[in-house]
């Protein structure tokens, strides 16, 4: 009895906290999160509770138990790629000899960069600071609740702080991870890069190991951009982590990418 107490108050909790959570700012996954580890929660009291009295019931429970610890194993492994590679990455001779760097879309509010759009344009700022010829190539469509393309806001956002508009060049068609690195590699092309050669990207730490195995790590470094500090984007952080660990393991398992 004690231990059914236990799991319907941690649901109860647990729905909560996602209730709370879905009106916060970029918080969404969380949010989802927390309700279906409720519904987990929920069905495993039930289980438990009818396992004391039939067999398939116990049965059912065995499996939701290996299927629990499966899913957490998986969990675990896929984190720790994260993790790995959030501080970013490198190439031979510290990138000095990268022909371009591409800088992949996040959201954009109207015409406003999203935090984590403006925070990946900040780290390109910091790389591009000794680097006065280097292209630059922003990458990114146009999604719900933009009124212009990313590539376009990110290419304002670079001119309006001092880099030189003949050194940008807007990738506009892109809707995801690997059709930012297909874009912008055609686009080198077609200016006569070689997109086989060092490239560098800028992405959100947590995002660096996905966009580093889609662009093809023998020939990319990824620059890491993290979130100010404080109490709020640290919890944010710890958002983005742990659904990147989900998407992760999607566009290992299916193939997608987000």
């Amino acid at each position: 009895m004690k231990k059914q107490k236990i799991l319907w108050y941690s649901a109860a909790a647990f729905a909560l906290l996602g209730t709370s959570l879905r009106g916060v700012r970029g918080m969404r996954f969380s949010a989802a999160l927390s309700w279906c580890v409720c519904m987990v929660l929920v069905l495993y009291a039930l289980l438990c509770a009818a396992a004391e009295k039939t067999r398939w019931a116990k049965a059912l429970l065995n499996v939701l138990r290996a299927l629990l610890l499966a899913g957490f194993a998986v969990f675990v492994v896929m984190e720790s790629m994260v993790l790995r590679d959030a501080h970013g990455t490198a190439l031979p001779g510290g990138g000095e000899d990268v022909s371009c760097v591409i800088v992949l879309g996040a959201g954009v509010h109207g015409t406003t960069p999203s935090l984590s759009l403006s925070t990946r344009l900040d780290a390109a700022l910091a790389f591009l600071a000794d680097k006065p010829s280097l292209p630059i190539i922003c990458s990114g469509g146009q999604g719900g609740g933009e009124d212009i393309t990313e590539a376009e806001c990110m290419a304002r956002y670079l001119t309006a702080r001092g880099i030189d508009p003949a050194r940008i060049w807007k990738e506009e068609r892109s809707t995801s991870t690997r059709t930012n690195f297909e874009n912008s590699y055609a686009l080198m092309a077609e200016r006569g890069l070689d997109p086989t050669g060092p490239v560098a990207f800028v992405t959100s730490d947590f995002h660096i190991c996905r966009a580093r195995r889609i662009a093809g790590p023998e020939h990319t470094m990824g620059i890491a951009s993290r979130l100010p500090g404080g109490a709020y984007y640290s919890a944010l952080e710890f958002n983005y982590f742990i659904r990147e660990a989900f998407a992760l393991a999607n566009e290992l398992t299916f193939g997608v990418d987000l």
